[in-house]
């Protein structure tokens, strides 16, 4: 089995994450979607795994792509922020014009897992600026050889 953390718009504020790892158990990679992704080295050494960060509309001048597609353990994830894709409909045909299994996005800073044709949708929320009453969260995606599934964690 597989386990990666997604988190999204840290904005700078990493610390939230103390809250997560007594549940996280170990895992295999970060992947940040964005709003401080310079925040993925710092959570990825938190987590003792490799990561992967893609920018947001409040990371303007960093080095990291707008998207970003992953093959792991057989499954094909696209990473976005959020912000250059306006709504489900289209997240939905980005992720089938790149061949994915899931898209994983932000910017709304409010968690969401769904499936739609076959592609998962997941939002991790925030990290930091929550926009829901249940507090800051993140997504965690455990896979095995013919599975993958996806969970909100907020912090209790």
């Amino acid at each position: 089995m597989s386990r990666i953390a997604v988190v999204s718009d840290s904005h700078g504020s990493t610390e939230n994450i103390r809250f997560f790892l007594p549940r996280l158990g170990q895992i295999d990679a970060l992947w940040h979607l964005g709003d401080h992704a310079e925040d993925a080295e710092a959570l990825a050494a938190r987590l003792n795994c490799g990561f992967v960060a893609v920018r947001g509309n409040c990371d303007p001048f960093s080095p990291a792509p707008l998207t970003y597609t992953v093959e792991w353990h057989g499954r094909r994830f696209l990473l976005l922020h959020g912000h250059t894709v306006s709504g489900r409909l289209h997240l939905l045909y980005a992720a089938k014009e790149a061949n994915a299994d899931a898209v994983l996005f932000g910017h709304s800073h409010v968690p969401s897992v769904e499936t739609a044709e076959g592609v998962m949708l997941l939002n991790p929320g925030s990290l930091s600026i929550p926009r829901t009453v249940k507090g800051p969260s993140i997504a965690v995606i455990d896979l095995t050889e013919n599975t993958f599934s996806a969970e909100i964690l907020f912090c209790d």
